[in-house]
């Protein structure tokens, strides 16, 4: 759990009611979450009622799955799926079933691509199904990088 002010979910807890009935009109169930809330040396606490946190919940043991670029999936008819460079330099269409966003802003792939692929990650509008390809192996590059890496917008420079 993380409150408004703090970065990621530093404070760990656990669930110790969940019920097994689903709200039909917001799709929600209930649940409660147990948190360490101490007093600090001033005497106040961290937690207080009425107050909004962010919570991530792991649902079950973590997992390796590959992660990908964002701008890498595309969507037919509602499916997403991946460009692939196969070991012949043939670009192949892979329908991936996707996971949750990642902190750094790669997508997890759950199922339909392998931990070695090479994926189009750019020049997508260049390349189709069964077109033969020069690749060019370059690291998956995350959110945070990728923002780094971008140029500053004009006249940024000379603000003083």
């Amino acid at each position: 759990m993380g409150v408004a002010d703090e970065e990621g979910y530093p404070h760990e807890g656990f669930v110790d009611f969940a019920d097994n009935v689903v709200d039909s009109s917001t799709g929600t169930i209930v649940a409660r979450g147990v948190f360490l809330n101490p007093a600090a040396p001033s005497g106040s606490r961290l937690l207080r009622p009425g107050m909004f946190v962010r919570v991530r919940l792991p649902l079950g043991q973590p997992r390796k799955v590959p992660l990908i670029a964002e701008r890498a999936l595309g969507t037919d008819q509602g499916k997403k799926y991946l460009l692939v460079v196969d070991e012949n330099r043939v670009v192949q269409y892979r329908p991936v079933e996707v996971g949750p966003l990642q902190d750094d802003g790669l997508r997890a792939i759950t199922s339909g691509l392998g931990p070695e692929e090479r994926v189009v990650v750019s020049g997508l509008q260049l390349v189709c199904p069964k077109m033969e390809v020069q690749p060019e192996e370059v690291p998956m590059t995350t959110l945070r990088a990728a923002e780094a890496a971008a140029p500053e917008p004009a006249g940024e420079k000379d603000k003083g």
